[in-house]
């Protein structure tokens, strides 16, 4: 696995890279479509059919399960329907309550470029991996609006096409920044930078793959 060092020294290029990971590494037509309205269904904190995703969508049945077959790490219920893909309703180490709703994200990232994609606000909770410490955030669609402890960092790493063993089992919130790099001399392809240029990253992969998607704004 590559370090993320060398992409964070754009954000655009990073961005390329984390939604290559999510859609498998390929460039699927009606894949941001499908992925901003997946998104905005589990956030309502119910299975999704692949049914009601075509329709949420705009794509047709065959466009939207082309761009399923792609998503390795796709979370479904005994009966088929979506539970999880970057929001899940499965817990996870990072809560993420939209309008009320118990709701948990794959990593820490996810945190804070969702509200961007669903066109809501989000309140987040994680637990620092090195010292226990919990880290709460209250997240806007454009805006980072509260952050406790004030110096809390992410850390990050390059994803590959497995994105959820690749990247999210490895972004976590920090307490601090050094509580951060202790865990990622642990952890060498790890780059630990501050909240608020992890938010950035997150607003530049929100554009981009609203730019791909044909779903109007919120």
């Amino acid at each position: 696995m590559q370090s993320v060092a060398p992409a964070m020294a754009e954000r655009g290029a990073f961005a390329a890279f984390i939604i290559d990971g999510l859609s498998g590494g390929r460039r699927l037509e009606g894949f941001g479509s499908v992925f901003v309205a997946l998104l905005r269904e589990l956030a309502k904190g119910f299975p999704v059919p692949a049914r009601a995703l075509a329709a949420a969508s705009g794509q047709s049945l065959d466009q939207v399960d082309a761009v399923l077959r792609q998503a390795l790490d796709i979370e479904y219920d005994p009966v088929g329907n979506i539970i999880g893909y970057g929001i899940t309703l499965r817990q996870t180490p990072h809560a993420f309550e939209v309008e009320g709703r118990s709701l948990y994200t794959w990593c820490a990232l996810d945190t804070l470029m969702f509200p961007a994609l669903i066109g809501k606000p989000a309140r987040v909770k994680s637990l620092c991996p090195e010292t226990g410490i919990p880290v709460s955030l209250v997240v806007d669609p454009h805006e980072l609006c509260a952050m406790d402890p004030a110096g809390a960092a992410v850390s990050l790493v390059a994803p590959q096409t497995d994105i959820r063993q690749s990247f999210c089992c490895q972004v976590h919130f920090f307490a601090s920044r050094d509580a951060g790099d202790r865990w990622a001399r642990r952890h060498p392809q790890v780059t630990v930078v501050s909240v608020e240029a992890a938010f950035l990253i997150g607003q530049e992969v929100a554009r981009q793959i609203i730019d791909r998607a044909v779903t109007a704004p919120p």
